[in-house]
């Protein structure tokens, strides 16, 4: 499995509906409908812009940094949270229980319901040395894991193990618990100084060039996010709007990764870089090439059509069924000399060819990532009808004689939806608080459309480029983020009222 086939894309259509009724106890409830829409239904107190506006942040200002590496924090956090998790998880009879208590979203324990007592005992443990090492870590500038993945070359390039990351789950999962503790006990400022660090770690995480990397990061701001929409839904609870506002934008940005593994090709298969100038014997060309075809074989679904050949050690039979003569023709047509492509070695023939296509159809993938998500969406049909053309044994002019963009690029394309789904979970939860900025100004009303609010400024939903859906239908806003938005699999529908004061 490469990095790309471990990748489940996907994301969201959110709609959020704001009514005004009398008194009712703040609160969040999940509840799946029976059209696979998650309805969030919220009850939250108007609540002003803080003065001064950042007095709350959700990212460590700038004069509590020093210089240094959070990594290595990072990884004596990993190493403890695993002692602290296995003494949480015996320490109760469901494993299931903990897990609600730390889940944010459908499974989650409403804070009112969770069992302050215990779940005082579950965090106890936490507030130790992985605290401490976590909080050295949020106030480093920089973060390098120091993996050396940008040298990993041939088969290392998917054999990498991450499993130290997997561990940052579980120290986001004790940060939740920490998390809404806080909120269940109305210490506002611990909560959000606590979302400072899972923010972070989240962020950090992506760092590292792979995208399963982002997607994990992906995951943890998510579940920061659930603990905010926690703290906003309790009585009396700060706004968050100008936090939200400086959180990095894109919040976790996967550009850099995209763009790393879009140089699978040649970091998989080393010999086609360069291909056309680097001076090899016949025979090494071959062998190469006839290598990169096991390799390949293990990379995808095992049908690469010359495998059987090549475990027979027929590597030139092998080679002729993928494309050399397709290959060397086009190789000519595109203006090389004939008589050097007839010279050289059917390895470095099959190696420029590959390089030359490869490159095509990367950076085909890659364009759609310097444009806005909307415009990307309109111009993927065409990538795709083009990499409909590239099966090795089909005939379009430009068709792959090594299987590698077919297999591994079009879920790069899936990880930029989850990127701008968080972008949009982000920016909607920017919306709610300037929602409550303005309740608190207007004796708890909602304005008729967003352009009344003046408080703050509105966002902008990052999946279209346009103003968020909104609505007001008698006492009932809403503010909806549709499947049209291209973040499918991932429906909700945000309900809130703005609770009356008793």
């Amino acid at each position: 499995m490469t990095h790309f086939h471990r990748i489940i894309g996907g994301s969201a259509c959110i709609a959020w509906s704001l009514l005004v009724l009398p008194a009712v106890r703040a609160g969040v409830t999940y509840t799946d409908s029976d059209d696979d829409v998650t309805i969030i239904r919220m009850t939250v107190t108007p609540a002003a812009e803080p003065v001064p506006a950042l007095k709350y942040r959700l990212v460590a200002p700038d004069i509590e940094l020093r210089s240094g590496n959070a990594a290595p924090y990072y990884y004596r956090a990993f190493l403890e949270v695993r002692d602290v998790m296995q003494s949480l998880r015996k320490g109760f009879d469901e494993e299931s229980e903990l897990s609600h208590w730390y889940a944010t979203g459908s499974g989650a324990t409403p804070i009112a319901d969770l069992p302050l007592d215990k779940l005082r005992s579950a965090t106890l443990a936490p507030n130790g040395v992985m605290s401490t090492h976590l909080r050295n870590a949020m106030i480093r500038r920089d973060c390098d894991w120091q993996l050396g993945v940008e040298e990993l070359r041939g088969p290392d390039t998917i054999a990498f193990y991450l499993d130290e990351f997997q561990s940052s789950r579980e120290v986001v999962r004790v940060l939740v618990l920490q998390t809404r503790l806080a909120i269940a006990e109305h210490r506002f400022d611990d909560a959000i100084k606590t979302m400072q660090i899972n923010y972070r770690l989240a962020r950090d995480v992506a760092k590292v060039p792979f995208l399963v990397n982002g997607l994990i990061g992906i995951a943890e701001a998510n579940m920061a996010n659930g603990t905010v929409i926690d703290l906003i839904a309790q009585p009396n609870s700060p706004n968050l709007c100008w936090a939200i506002a400086e959180l990095p934008d894109p919040l976790i940005d996967l550009r850099a990764a995209a763009r790393f593994e879009m140089d699978f090709g040649p970091r998989m298969f080393p010999f086609i870089h360069h291909a056309e100038t680097t001076d090899r014997s016949p025979a090494e060309w071959d062998r190469l090439y006839t290598q990169a075809i096991r390799d390949l074989s293990t990379v995808g679904d095992g049908s690469i059509p010359a495998k059987n050949q090549l475990d027979a050690d027929l590597p030139s039979t092998a080679l002729a069924l993928i494309g050399y003569s397709h290959a060397k023709a086009h190789l000519i047509a595109d203006g090389m000399d004939p008589d050097r492509v007839n010279s050289m070695a059917v390895g470095q023939v099959m190696a420029i060819y590959t390089e030359r296509a490869y490159q095509q159809y990367a950076n085909d993938f890659e364009k759609l990532w310097y444009v806005p998500f909307w415009e990307m969406r309109q111009r993927m049909k065409a990538v795709e009808t083009r990499l409909s053309k590239a099966d090795p044994l089909g005939g379009g002019p430009n068709r792959e004689v090594l299987p590698i963009v077919d297999q591994l690029l079009p879920a790069v394309q899936a990880c930029r939806a989850a990127q701008v789904r968080l972008e949009r979970d982000v920016a909607a939860l920017r919306v709610i608080e300037a929602l409550r900025i303005y309740a608190a100004s207007h004796a708890g009303g909602l304005p008729t459309s967003l352009d009344e609010i003046a408080e703050v400024p509105v966002p902008l939903n990052p999946a279209t480029g346009q103003p968020f859906l909104y609505r007001l239908d008698g006492q009932t806003a809403s503010l909806d983020l549709p499947a049209s938005d291209g973040i499918p699999n991932h429906n909700r529908r945000f309900e809130i009222s703005i609770a009356k004061p008793n």
